[in-house]
């Protein structure tokens, strides 16, 4: 007796992975929907005619992180990382620039990025005294000391001064992830001349070099970390107007 065959089904391909891009704009297209349907509660129960409707808005959207920026890179999330930060002088010895640049940007992804893990750097450290400021190896450096990624930063040509009396920071950077176990690059971005504070300065008879030194890559450190997590653009206003309080 011949037996029937079954009739056979198709099998749907699973979807491809989210790329970085397309993950961003999703975190938009529902943070306006989110703001959507938040104004449409308000507006439905008449809260838009009484005092400080605005307020209850501004509140709601705060509550649910509809007014924050989503980062432009999440690849550092629920990831052990280690932060190598680079600048012309480091290739040759141990820089205070580099030093200050890599802690502030380690300490500031350490309390914004979720499920991030760092690598002491005292470890990145170790390899370096042990391969020499010259031989940088990025991957060889997150084998080495078993990070899951390693986000480097290259910083060059930082001035401090513009004109002899006024501190008014300036330099190039660039940002580099590494997947250590894929071996390559996920993300690289550039930042063509940062620049701080943008419309001023602080003369040098008002503050020191080490002093605005390390106001300045306070305020760069801020600037790379957003890269890697959500912000609130609002804050963006009030950096300039940190230097008042120095």
């Amino acid at each position: 007796m011949n037996s029937t065959p079954l009739p056979s089904r198709s099998v749907s391909p699973e979807p491809a992975p989210m790329s970085p891009p397309s993950r961003v704009a999703e975190n938009r297209k529902r943070n306006r929907l989110v703001t959507a349907v938040l104004l449409g509660i308000v507006f439905g129960f008449g809260l838009v005619t009484q005092t400080g409707c605005l307020g209850i808005v501004s509140n709601l959207m705060h509550a649910v992180g509809a007014d924050r920026i989503p980062a432009e890179c999440d690849a550092l999330k629920d990831s052990k990382v280690a932060v190598v930060t680079m600048t012309d002088q480091s290739h040759y010895s141990d820089d205070i620039a580099s030093r200050l640049l890599n802690r502030r940007v380690r300490d500031i992804l350490s309390m914004e990025v979720k499920g991030l893990t760092l690598v002491h750097e005292d470890a990145v450290q170790q390899w370096r005294d042990t391969h020499g400021w010259d031989n940088i190896d990025y991957l060889e450096i997150g084998k080495s000391i078993k990070a899951e990624k390693l986000l480097a930063i290259e910083l060059t040509d930082m001035r401090l001064r513009d004109g002899a009396t006024l501190y008014r920071g300036r330099a190039g950077v660039q940002l580099i992830v590494y997947d250590i176990e894929q071996e390559k690059v996920v993300f690289r971005k550039e930042i063509d001349e940062f620049t701080y504070p943008v419309n001023a300065g602080q003369y040098t008879s008002e503050t020191t070099e080490p002093k605005f030194r390390k106001l300045f890559l306070g305020m760069l450190a801020q600037r790379i970390a957003r890269v890697f997590h959500p912000y609130d653009f609002a804050d963006t206003v009030a950096l300039d107007g940190a230097l008042a309080s120095e």
